[in-house]
């Protein structure tokens, strides 16, 4: 295709364009309205969805953080024992 048949076809896409609109506007602005709306109702439901994920996170990050607490001072120690204790057949001593 040569420069000047580009360019003509250019120039007439522009003028259709031009020509059509006012009615693609009309109907193309209730579509673009509604995919925006869409965009904000799945958006919203993300941010919902994180903001519950980052709770059971913080939740889990806590109760860690706390059975480490409790294995450093030497509670886990004790537990241990008493579990240990359990699995003797009743009657047994230690």
């Amino acid at each position: 295709m040569g420069t000047f048949a580009t360019f003509t076809l250019g120039v007439a896409a522009a003028l259709t364009a031009r020509a059509f609109a006012p009615a693609l506007g009309r109907w193309a602005r209730p579509a673009v309205r509604t995919a925006v709306k869409q965009g904000l109702i799945i958006s919203q439901g993300a941010q919902v969805r994180a903001t519950g994920l980052r709770e059971d996170l913080e939740d889990l990050v806590a109760e860690a953080r706390e059975e480490m607490a409790r294995e450093s001072s030497g509670t886990a120690g004790s537990v241990a024992a008493g579990v240990a204790g359990a699995r003797q057949p009743a009657g047994a001593t230690s």
